[in-house]
């Protein structure tokens, strides 16, 4: 359904302006250009790396992808869906989830100049509340998206994201890392830091440390199949896939400490 107002990007849930809303939608002219000045290519190199290696699929879910950059290249990778876009689809291939309508409207605008609009649907709403159905995606994309989270609210939100992939179902994962490299660490720790403090400037950011999620993917049932290092050691690209049913209500005290 569309939104009253906001007809550029249908199937949106209202949503009342929150002060990180506000300040991505400030931030979403210039995200590309920022990006670039702090990292250059790394990052974009980083969320493409291992996209050849994920497998064809009918339902994808991404989270969080600003303006549209990776899912703009998976839209380019037509081959990669189960059947021919020609064939009558009951429900959208790609969904995309963002709380920012401007960040939303930036990948509209992308995905349109490819023709792909018709089988993509976008929600704006707070990651907090999306509630996807439960085990019908092949792929989950979380691209620099889960180091916005917290230890505790990764513990409370994870096993429900986690809860829309299907058993076999694969979950692209790509973030910053602390380098295990010592003379590279310093370097990292500045550049973090500094990021951190900017988007707390501008979206009221709470989190001002890196969590490894690693250990929370495992305890949630996943392992995994692929990783790639870069960025200078402190960016990670990994592919991890569902091999068991997740418990989505299983105790919080459960979950491993990471790191």
């Amino acid at each position: 359904m569309d939104t009253a107002g906001d007809h550029d990007v249908p199937n949106m849930k209202p949503i009342v302006a929150s002060r990180s809303q506000r300040g991505y939608d400030r931030l979403a002219s210039v995200y590309q250009a920022l990006e670039w000045l702090a990292f250059g290519k790394r990052l974009q190199c980083a969320r493409m790396a291992l996209t050849d290696q994920l497998p064809p699929w009918k339902r994808l879910l991404i989270l969080g992808d600003g303006n549209g950059r990776l899912l703009e290249q998976l839209c380019k990778r037509r081959c990669c869906f189960t059947a021919p876009l020609w064939e009558p689809c009951a429900t959208k291939r790609i969904t995309s989830v963002d709380h920012s309508l401007m960040m939303l409207r930036q990948q509209r605008s992308r995905i349109e100049k490819l023709g792909c609009q018709d089988w993509l649907e976008f929600l704006q709403v707070d990651a907090f509340d999306f509630e996807p159905e439960l085990e019908v995606y092949d792929v989950l994309v979380t691209s620099f998206f889960l180091d916005c989270f917290s230890l505790t609210e990764l513990e409370t939100h994870l096993p429900r994201w986690l809860g829309g992939l299907r058993s076999g179902g694969m979950l692209y994962y790509v973030d910053f890392i602390y380098p295990q490299s010592q003379w590279q660490r310093p370097r990292a720790q500045f550049l973090l830091s500094a990021m951190h403090a900017f988007f707390r400037w501008q979206t009221g950011l709470t989190q001002r440390v890196l969590v490894d999620a690693q250990p929370l993917f495992e305890w949630q049932g996943m392992r995994q199949v692929s990783e790639q290092i870069g960025g200078m050691g402190m960016i990670t690209t990994q592919l991890w896939q569902k091999t068991q049913p997740l418990a989505v209500g299983q105790e919080r005290m459960q979950a491993p400490q990471p790191q």
